[in-house]
């Protein structure tokens, strides 16, 4: 059965994406602080992709072959939360209360290791943007190594105007584009707000234009922020494309639908206001008198979404059970470390030894690149020394 035939009653998903609204409006306000206007325009968005796109299994997070999802621009770390928390992550209703407080699993930006479900630490604005790339990078080499049996995986992003006005942006998306990864699917949330003012005051790209220039597929789908259909459609032509990254731009109304907050700057970075929550929850057909509101309905509905790929996962570590490959060197990849007995292969040098660093580190990768199954090197002009 197709993920979106899990969802039969429209009533019921188009009040699920607004219970995400309610949850995005109600912890910073709770709070005092965050940012509720991207997550609020991003909920029919990060409802498709959680209900009907990603393949993930929240009873094992750290599934090797699960879709991964960076939040780029961390700010809105609330829309993640939530989803996190509806899907079944192990998150609760008291730690979207506990938004943005110290110790809490629900901090102002996401944290690797510290939330289960968050792939990416993520606060520096474009640093999402990049890591991204690297996971592509990732998973094309340990599928090109185990094959795609083990290894068949996408990478979703969504990412704003600040990630793209950084640096690291523009030079990740080269190489991306260069590498044609496919398998890479961005989304930019392009809502024409930063925390001062209008993008205008600073930034003026042609992004389409930019990102067509690096070799990336473009899908411009404009103002579709609230159409789920469209969304779907527009995430699954990206993933039919194999040889290039693919970046949606998707036009959206920070703060929908808040009647005096949308398209503001102060629905980038402030709480709404009890008044204009008040507002809002009216126009969205939630409880106004009620925080954190969250219907037995919705939830099973998104703890159904959660629950769709455990056969898959199941069916995966079959597979992985009766592989008769090299275990040891897909283990070590996947953590991140060498085989049994890798430092033993490093060089050593006299102190004293004249050297320029570059070659002593030529040296090193040289000694362990058949003992570090996972070690990546490479560089734009230096590759005799790395």
């Amino acid at each position: 059965m197709p993920p979106s035939a899990l969802i039969e009653d429209a009533g019921l998903e188009q009040l699920a994406i607004n219970v995400v609204r309610g949850l995005a409006m109600d912890a910073p306000q709770r709070a005092n602080s965050g940012h509720p206007g991207t997550a609020m325009a991003l909920a029919p968005l990060a409802h498709v992709l959680w209900t009907r796109i990603m393949r993930f299994d929240p009873t094992a997070p750290d599934w090797p072959d699960r879709d991964r999802f960076v939040l780029s621009n961390g700010h809105a770390s609330i829309l993640l939360y939530a989803m996190l928390y509806l899907t079944g992550y192990g998150l609760t209703l008291e730690d979207l209360k506990a938004f943005r407080q110290w110790g809490s699993p629900t901090p102002g930006h996401p944290e690797r290791r510290h939330t289960a479900g968050v792939e990416v630490t993520t606060g520096p604005l474009g640093q999402g943007f990049a890591n991204g790339v690297g996971m592509g990078i990732a998973e094309r080499m340990l599928r090109a190594r185990f094959g795609p049996d083990l290894c068949d995986h996408h990478t979703f992003v969504i990412c704003g105007d600040g990630c793209l006005e950084e640096g690291i942006s523009h030079e990740a998306a080269s190489l991306a584009g260069h590498l044609g990864l496919g398998r890479l699917v961005y989304v930019y949330d392009d809502n024409h707000i930063t925390i001062d003012g209008p993008t205008s005051l600073a930034y003026s790209d042609n992004v389409g234009e930019r990102f067509s220039a690096y070799g990336w597929h473009v899908d411009p789908i404009g103002e579709v922020a609230n159409d789920t259909a469209i969304l779907e459609d527009a995430l699954q032509r990206a993933m039919s494309v194999e040889d290039r990254p693919s970046l949606i731009i998707l036009r959206s109304h920070i703060g929908w639908p808040s009647p005096h907050r949308t398209d503001t700057k102060e629905a980038h970075g402030d709480p709404l206001g009890d008044e204009e929550i008040r507002l809002t929850k009216e126009i969205l057909g939630l409880p106004p008198e009620q925080t954190f509101w969250v219907p037995d309905a919705v939830l099973e509905l998104y703890r159904t979404s959660g629950s769709r790929d455990r056969a898959r996962r199941d069916a995966w570590e079959a597979h992985l059970e009766a592989w008769d490959g090299d275990r040891a060197a897909w283990a070590a990849a996947q953590a991140g470390r060498g085989l049994s007995g890798w430092e033993a292969k490093l060089p050593t040098f006299e102190v004293g030894t004249s050297l320029a660093t570059r070659r002593a580190i030529n040296a090193c990768l040289k000694a362990t690149i058949d003992v570090i199954p996972g070690l990546v090197a490479g560089a734009a002009d230096l590759t005799g020394n790395t």
